[in-house]
């Protein structure tokens, strides 16, 4: 048997095989663009939309099926930097992002770039200081690392159980936001639609594993960016004759500036710890767009920058991915496509953002109650915004949208045809399918790899372990269904909540495995029962009020603490012995043969030396 390491190899088909991907979508669209102008019912086109693109990513997850354990769970590390990296910016935006972050943006503006910015920024460090270690390393989940970094059992399933408990709450965000904007498309209750969206997801994970979830996510990721750039182009040839709208609404912007000022919104800055970003009922805005600090204050914007950067950094969810790429070098680049990918989707949310805003303006102010715009009174009529009736002439402040249907109420208001709209939702599903799956599937593999398997070091055979993978990912499913019904919050509480867990858990530990050698199990263990022990204090004790701080930012709060106990366990603890250093060591070397997977080649020589010897 060769004792070398085969090089995996890119399909070079992949760009045509998406490119008809994006056709059929385009296709599909237009057919039903036709058909509306034809006359055809409106229910027709909802279901259409429901059922299309979906049918599709079925399809795709089928045909994806996987039967050896490094296709099931790496992808069979052959997947281009750019789809990587397309992957991890859909599964960190999510529908959550699409529709909170929208709102966010209308109501307050400046202040809502400490969302965008911290996941942008901890997508540079997960690129510079973690993602090239961890590819090297080649296991398939972060517990795994920090097993094999350790050479400790106990931590893998100690790490394992605390990391599931963020990835379920951004596992119960993105399935309540899927579900409410599927019912928003067709008229049904959310849990008539559950089953639908568990297909959808089973499919992805269930046969391909993290081969399905790149495939299926990368042509979910294309129909999220055909929606939002269609959209945004459309307006900007409407309101600034240039389609790339991203780069000309300055001149809307300025004139937002000199409405806020005849409409009296005054230019004020919080308190430095004030942190009043939009929840997820009624909003009014009562702030300027281009003013800093106005709901958010200084020192709050500044660690909701910290909190979502170290949870992104060292999301249990998003950092596997990068194992899937053919080598270092394309972990380093996937991480740089997420960046421009993610950046370009949350600077087309802040640009039509800002339409919203000038349209809600123009068509809103100076009205009276009995005078409000078609595109207003549907969104009241579905309970989705509401006005006061007390009043002669509508200022800005008159009236109220959800903030998670400020998408919905821009494709409504811009005039355009209504498959323009269904598109939109069509988009936010598909985002939202595409990261309740990524998190489903590393629900899922921690369930079977880490907790079931996490007490032998010498892994069973890959039908084993795909098929224990295949009945947790059932298993997480159902779990999160539950829980959308049970927990009844705010997805981007959630959110917070869940990059707040994961920076106090994960990041400092798996920070330092890679950085410093003198770490050691005891210290890896201290670090990630202090930052989850402390996140979850700190965030009841200020959801209670016993703590002055913002709830959505207080589980933040964990991380030095647990950085300062992973140094000081580690100081009074023995030095680690020569081969985990030796690891270290190697970890850092760019070049050469993933070592898990050479420990894995090895073992099955052994087993197949001994099954003929």
């Amino acid at each position: 048997m060769p004792s070398t390491y085969r090089t995996h190899l890119v399909n070079p088909r992949l760009g045509a095989y998406f490119g008809i991907f994006a056709s059929a979508v385009v296709a599909q669209f237009l057919v039903l663009l036709i058909l509306e102008r034809l006359g055809i019912s409106d229910e027709v086109l909802r279901l259409g939309v429901l059922f299309g693109p979906p049918a599709l990513f079925v399809a795709i997850g089928v045909l994806s099926a996987s039967t050896t354990g490094v296709d099931f769970f790496a992808a069979g590390r052959r997947v281009p930097a750019v789809c990587s990296g397309l992957v991890m910016a859909i599964t960190a935006i999510g529908s959550t992002g699409l529709l909170a972050w929208t709102g966010a943006f209308y109501i307050n503006g400046f202040d809502a770039w400490c969302l965008s910015s911290g996941a942008i920024t901890g997508f540079v460090i997960m690129g510079v200081a973690i993602a090239p270690f961890v590819r090297k390393s080649g296991t398939y989940t972060v517990p795994s690392f920090l097993a094999r970094r350790f050479h400790s059992r106990l931590l893998r399933i100690t790490a394992a159980s605390v990391f599931i408990v963020p990835m379920l709450l951004i596992l119960t965000a993105e399935l309540t936001m899927t579900l409410w904007t599927a019912s928003l498309l067709v008229g049904l209750r959310p849990e008539f639609l559950a089953m639908g969206a568990a297909v959808v997801i089973i499919a992805t994970v269930g046969f391909g594993g993290m081969r399905g979830v790149g495939w299926v996510c990368t042509a979910q990721a294309i129909t999220v960016i055909i929606a939002i750039v269609t959209l945004a182009a459309m307006i900007g040839v409407v309101a600034t004759n240039f389609p790339v709208s991203q780069l000309s609404y300055g001149p809307v912007l300025r004139a937002i500036g000199r409405l806020e000022g005849a409409q009296q919104i005054p230019i004020t800055q919080t308190s430095a710890l004030a942190f009043a970003l939009a929840g997820n009922g009624f909003e009014a805005v009562t702030t300027r767009f281009a003013s800093p600090y106005g709901s958010v204050g200084s020192l709050s914007f500044m660690f909701a920058n910290l909190n979502v950067a170290a949870g992104i950094a060292a999301g249990p969810w998003l950092l596997p991915r990068n194992g899937t790429t053919v080598g270092v070098y394309d972990a380093r680049k996937s991480l740089g496509w997420a960046v421009f990918f993610f950046g370009l989707i949350v600077i087309t949310l802040s640009a039509l953002a800002v339409f919203m805003r000038d349209y809600s303006m123009r068509d809103m102010v100076g009205r009276t109650p009995a005078d409000l715009p078609q595109w207003f009174a549907t969104l009241r009529d579905l309970g989705l915004a509401t006005v006061k009736s007390d009043v002669q002439s509508l200022s800005i402040s008159s009236f109220a949208i959800r903030r998670d249907a400020v998408l919905y109420a821009l494709a409504l208001a811009s005039g355009f045809p209504l498959i323009v709209l269904y598109l939109i939702l069509a988009g936010v599903i598909a985002a939202g399918l595409a990261a309740a799956a990524a998190t489903t599937y590393a629900i899922a593999t921690l369930l079977s790899e880490d907790v079931i398997g996490g007490l032998k070091w010498e892994p069973p055979s890959d039908a084993v372990r795909i098929g224990f993978a295949r009945l947790m990912t059932v298993v997480v499913v159902l779990a999160g269904l539950t829980f959308v019904t049970v927990v009844k919050t705010d997805p981007l509480r959630l959110f917070f909540w869940a990059v707040g867990l994961t920076g106090a858990s994960a990041f400092p530990v798996v920070l330092l495995s890679v950085w410093w050698k003198r770490l050691t199990p005891f210290g890896a263990f201290a670090s990630i029962l202090t930052g989850f022990g402390v996140g979850i204090t700190a965030t009841l004790a200020a959801q209670v009020g016993v703590l002055g701080f913002a709830p959505e930012l207080a589980a933040g709060l964990g991380i030095i603490p647990a950085l300062v106990m992973a140094i000081v366990i580690s100081k009074i603890s023995s030095i680690p012995a020569r081969p985990v250093l030796e690891q270290v060591r190697e970890m850092r070397i760019p070049g050469g043969e993933t070592i898990y997977d050479r420990e894995l080649r090895l073992l099955r020589q052994r087993q197949s030396s001994r099954r003929t010897g």
